[in-house]
């Protein structure tokens, strides 16, 4: 398959009447919503509504690529718009980003393989700007699906985890000072550690999540029995304490060779940034939302 199969006239839009990507994105909502491949038009608005930060991706100022899972979508479907002036977004800091370009990808969890590998092609291929410049340069919505450059971009094949994830990842021991992981974690700048013991294989995990739940149950004792809670942490007294002391043990872990498409749908339903990799019970590896998100939109 290549890039031209998901793309119709009727669900593009050439000159978008609109200053921003949301008002933008709710006009190829609405085309999509009229060529019949949304089963709940209610249900998609509401997703779209939530305006999730991973739901949005810019490519430089050239295009933005909106895309979503949701069942409200009959099937994967795809609607392309661009606009004569600068779509423009708010961004945290105050400042503004702007492109001409808006993509809208829409598919339901079960397309999860398909899904991935039709953002990732639209976003390779949007991320350069002659063929941004080739996609603005059309005047009507025929003459931008003919585009032969759309025909000759093929899928890329299924991902695999080994494909995306970090090799060679850093661990933790379990008897090891829960004040040196928790540095490690710093120094390292990961949110996490996969425990391991002699032989590398998996017993637990370390984040965050552990150490910040043992420092409020640290300085709720000590602010019970009336100790000083100036200066809660994981040294002083706490230095005996060790990584088996806080770490969980119900570890979510993946292989080397699952799709990708079905370790980033099942991340996403179990509410997980992070999983181990694993190949017989040893830790091979490490993937993250972030490895995911990078990888697709190829940088």
């Amino acid at each position: 398959m290549n890039l031209a199969d998901f793309l119709l006239p009727d669900r593009t839009v050439v000159a978008l009447e609109s200053e921003t990507v949301d008002g933008a994105a709710r006009i190829l909502r609405d085309r999509l919503v009229a060529a019949g491949v949304v089963s709940d038009p209610d249900k998609l608005r509401r997703r779209m509504n939530e305006e999730r930060p991973e739901d949005l991706v810019a490519m430089g100022d050239r295009a933005f690529l909106l895309h979503c899972r949701t069942d409200a979508a009959a099937t994967l479907c795809v609607a392309l718009g661009t606009a004569r002036r600068p779509m423009c977004r708010e961004l945290a800091d105050g400042g503004h980003q702007c492109a001409r370009v808006l993509l809208l990808i829409v598919a339901p969890p079960r397309f999860a393989a398909r899904y991935l590998q039709v953002v990732g092609a639209f976003a390779r291929f949007l991320s350069t700007a002659e063929q941004v410049d080739r996609v603005l340069a059309q005047q009507t919505a025929l003459d931008l699906v003919s585009m032969p450059e759309w025909r000759e971009y093929a899928l890329p094949a299924q991902l695999t985890v080994q494909e995306v994830m970090s090799e060679r990842p850093h661990v933790t021991r379990a008897d090891a000072p829960l004040r040196e992981a928790t540095r490690d974690m710093v120094r390292s700048r990961v949110a996490a550690l996969p425990v391991v013991d002699d032989e590398d294989r998996l017993v637990g995990m370390l984040s965050e999540r552990e150490v910040i739940r043992d420092l409020v149950s640290t300085y709720l004792q000590r602010a019970m029995l009336g100790g000083s809670i100036r200066a809660v942490g994981v040294g002083g007294k706490d230095a005996r304490r060790t990584v088996r002391d806080v770490m969980t043990r119900q570890v979510l872990c993946v292989s080397p060779d699952q799709p990708l498409a079905e370790v980033a749908s099942l991340m996403v339903n179990k509410d997980t940034g992070r999983v181990p990799v694993v190949r017989e019970g040893r830790v091979v590896g490490f993937l993250t939302r972030g490895d995911i998100v990078r990888k697709l939109i190829g940088s």
